[in-house]
């Protein structure tokens, strides 16, 4: 009886240590049967749902993350804007200057008349120690005439001058030569001053007084 009861809780044990290993692997092969099938089903959709379908991947499919491409419309000829036509800026035109009168010309002056030959004024001349001696030629009133022979005597070598010292036209100047100590001398000299100032002349004492 005993060895009975063994063998069949052995049997038991076995059946049951069989079961537990040999049960889960059909379950599962079950379990990816029925995955197959419902995988294998397709689902029918409503023409109202097709573009919702669309959107929705299918089961078997994993989900793209793929951004949905961005559609570019055909580029659209635009229309050439015409040229803009520079408008060229109005020229300033330069102020004219207000031409400068110019200025009036000074006349030149009236160019003197030289005057006759002055005879610079002059002191009259020292009389030697002594008696001395002069030769008056003449007495003129033109001023003009009394300075050109009083020019032309002493550039004969002869010692001339004047009474006043400056003649003044219309009035009385006398011319004299000298003075000289020697009386002798004058009177011999009147020949050659008479041919020099075409004046007689006469030989007279000088004094400074």
């Amino acid at each position: 009886m005993a060895s009975k009861f063994q063998n069949r809780l052995v049997g038991t044990v076995i059946l049951v240590a069989i079961g537990v290993i040999v049960l889960p692997g059909l379950l599962d092969g079950k379990k990816k049967h029925y995955k197959e099938e419902f995988a294998a089903i397709p689902l029918v959709s409503k023409p109202d749902d097709q573009q919702d379908s669309e959107m929705v991947p299918p089961v078997t499919q994993p989900a793209q993350n793929s951004q949905p491409s961005v559609v570019t419309p055909p580029p659209v000829h635009q229309q050439q804007k015409p040229a803009e036509q520079v408008k060229p800026k109005p020229v300033e035109q330069p102020k004219p200057k207000p031409a400068e009168q110019p200025k009036a010309t000074e006349q030149p002056k009236a160019t003197e008349q030289p005057k006759a030959a002055e005879t610079p004024k002059q002191s009259e001349p020292s009389a030697p120690a002594g008696q001395a001696y002069v030769v008056q030629l003449g007495a003129l009133k033109n001023a003009a005439k009394v300075n050109e022979i009083v020019t032309q005597l002493r550039l004969s070598g002869y010692r001339a001058f004047t009474v006043p010292s400056t003649p003044v036209q219309g009035q009385i100047t006398r011319i004299y030569v000298g003075p000289d100590a020697s009386k002798a001398k004058l009177q011999g000299a009147l020949g050659e001053l008479k041919g020099i100032s075409g004046l007689g002349g006469v030989v007279k004492p000088y004094s400074t007084r």
